[in-house]
């Protein structure tokens, strides 16, 4: 049976349009389309929109109480800061969007922010400190791994990024700051078992099975970690669906994980990359718009359920939905009420920019 509403595929394109340099949008021409495909199959009304000029204009001339946008893109921009968040005109007309809301999306662009909103909620997360020169002579935690602080997708990091003396660290922090303008977020390394977490809703949440991550080419196991090459070369990785895991411990990774998902702000689906020390699961890296590609780990973890594509999509469609407004845009209401957060980060300036 039909859904009552349409839905908008918004995506900002890679090529010629966008001139994009980053692998993380560099299949999003084709995957739009099995998108499309599979929301078509479960019954839904689809149009896809290619960010452009004038989607203000095009977004305006919408009834925010029959559309939902389904949100395909990180923003106006591609690149390795991760977003420049086109939800903020989605809020500002009143649409109801997949994914996390502006404000935490903005938030997520600073990890210590994250980090800060762990150990706030007694979520065990790696010891850290956020470095904006080469005096560290203060962290005393070896070995210790470093990072970009602006960045995701794993960006700025590589095999070095795992240092085991004062040297090493300041020379990976000048790295960091000379090479990429980056502040230097620097974590106490965890060596145990990698696991990758899926979660979706939004009042109840749901704890896809785990998948255990095991590093095939790596010399020491208990140093292997993710740096960009390994990310986009999953020959270099093995994985587990579902995580072999006894029961308890299982039990505890939903606990964090879980409360990791509320207390980051996360919105209809997240991702959480976490690591154990004993039997104690350290929250490594909260993902609020994680991949959602036919290949992404959330629907590779959904289809030991049984859900295909089109399902998981759906899924996520229809919780998003239950946000829809009453009315066109400015005079909106919502028809389910969601917490309020205050917007932390506004750009002093933002370029609406929509379909061609």
């Amino acid at each position: 049976m039909p859904e009552h509403y349409q839905i908008l595929i918004l995506y900002r394109p890679s090529g010629p349009l966008a001139q994009s340099q980053f692998l993380a949008n560099a299949t999003s021409d084709e995957t739009v389309q099995l998108v499309d495909k599979a929301l078509q199959k479960e019954g839904f009304d689809t149009t896809i929109i290619l960010v452009g000029d004038d989607i203000e204009d095009v977004l305006r001339r919408c009834d925010t109480s029959s559309t939902v946008i389904f949100n395909y893109c990180d923003g106006y921009h591609d690149g390795p800061s991760g977003y420049d968040p086109i939800t903020y005109l989605y809020e500002t007309l009143g649409f109801a969007y997949t994914g996390a809301d502006d404000t935490t999306l903005m938030q997520s662009r600073d990890k210590s922010i994250a980090k800060a909103q762990l150990v706030r909620h007694s979520i065990p997360t790696p010891e850290y400190a956020v470095y904006n020169d080469t005096n560290v002579s203060g962290w005393n935690l070896f070995p210790a791994i470093v990072k970009p602080n602006g960045y995701h997708a794993s960006y700025g990091i590589t095999q070095k990024a795992v240092v085991h003396t004062p040297q090493e660290l300041k020379r990976q922090v000048e790295y960091l700051l000379d090479e990429w303008n980056q502040d230097a977020l620097v974590e106490d390394f965890i060596g145990g078992q990698e696991y990758r977490v899926s979660l979706w809703g939004n009042t109840e949440l749901e704890m896809l099975p785990l998948m255990s991550v095991h590093y095939l080419k790596a010399s020491d196991p208990e140093l292997a970690f993710q740096d960009y090459d390994t990310k986009w070369d999953e020959s270099r990785m093995h994985f587990e669906i579902p995580a072999p895991v006894k029961p308890a411990v299982k039990a505890r990774i939903e606990k964090f994980a879980k409360a990791t998902y509320r207390a980051t702000g996360m919105r209809d689906y997240g991702g959480i990359d976490l690591r154990m020390r004993g039997d104690t699961p350290y929250i490594l890296d909260p993902n609020h718009n994680p991949d959602i590609s036919e290949v992404s780990f959330i629907v590779r973890m959904a289809a030991t359920l049984g859900y295909n594509y089109g399902e998981v999509l759906a899924r996520i469609v229809r919780l998003a939905s239950l946000r829809r407004t009453r009315h066109h845009a400015h005079a909106a209401e919502p028809l389910v009420a969601e917490p309020a957060l205050v917007r932390a980060v506004k750009p002093k300036s933002r370029r609406s920019v929509g379909s061609r």
